[in-house]
């Protein structure tokens, strides 16, 4: 016998929930087959049976859960959920469901936590949830940084100001000539001349490949 059931279930105070048991079985299934739910409360309370399915259903008729407990399953398709109704704070707890089917009566009995809370600060965590938040969290936190980076950069440059470029013409009047061996105007430049002239040309192609 293998019986499966959720690990969690949450609830709302004054909704229903539904309480997965589903199982599998070497035998046949027939009338002699039982289920049974119980509840352990969190509040470390002795564990009581709320819900009996023997052919028929046989909820509880007395205690905490009396009339809120009903048959939601079937045995025929290996399922043996119960629905509660009417849900309050004090359902918190853990409920365990036993399947027989004799002679197959060996098994494994799985347990349901079940949290119930107002509807206010009610939150499920579900794998898809969770996920989410881990892959989108730090993303989120690197474009943040990206932008801010930008940002300041972009501050930084406005801040300094365009450098001016000079043309090859104001980067020669720059240049210091040697008077006392300039030849007249009219005559060809000195080395020194078209030497300051290549500087100034240089400077002006290193300014615009910077920019």
């Amino acid at each position: 016998m293998e019986i499966r059931s959720d690990a969690a279930v949450f609830g709302v105070v004054g909704q229903s929930v539904r309480l997965r048991c589903s199982f599998s079985t070497l035998y046949p299934t027939s009338d002699r087959v039982t289920v049974n739910w119980s509840f352990r409360p969190e509040n470390g309370d002795a564990t009581i049976t709320i819900f009996h399915f023997q052919s028929v259903a046989y909820p509880s008729t007395a205690g905490h859960f009396q009339g809120r407990v009903t048959w939601d399953g079937d045995v025929g398709r290996g399922d043996g959920s119960i629905a509660l109704r009417d849900l309050r704070l004090t359902d918190n707890g853990t409920l365990t469901c036993t399947v027989r089917n004799p002679p197959d009566v060996q098994g494994n009995v799985p347990q349901t936590k079940l949290t119930v809370t107002v509807e206010s600060i009610h939150f499920q965590f579900s794998t898809a949830t969770l996920l989410a938040a881990l892959v989108l969290t730090p993303a989120a936190l690197v474009a943040l940084l990206l932008l801010v980076r930008m940002t300041m950069r972009m501050r930084r440059g406005k801040s300094g100001g365009k450098k001016r470029l000079k043309s090859p013409i104001e980067e020669s009047q720059d240049c210091v000539y040697d008077t006392s061996t300039a030849p007249p105007q009219s005559a060809p430049a000195t080395e020194q001349n078209l030497s300051c002239m290549m500087r100034a040309c240089l400077r002006c192609v290193e300014d615009s490949d910077e920019d």
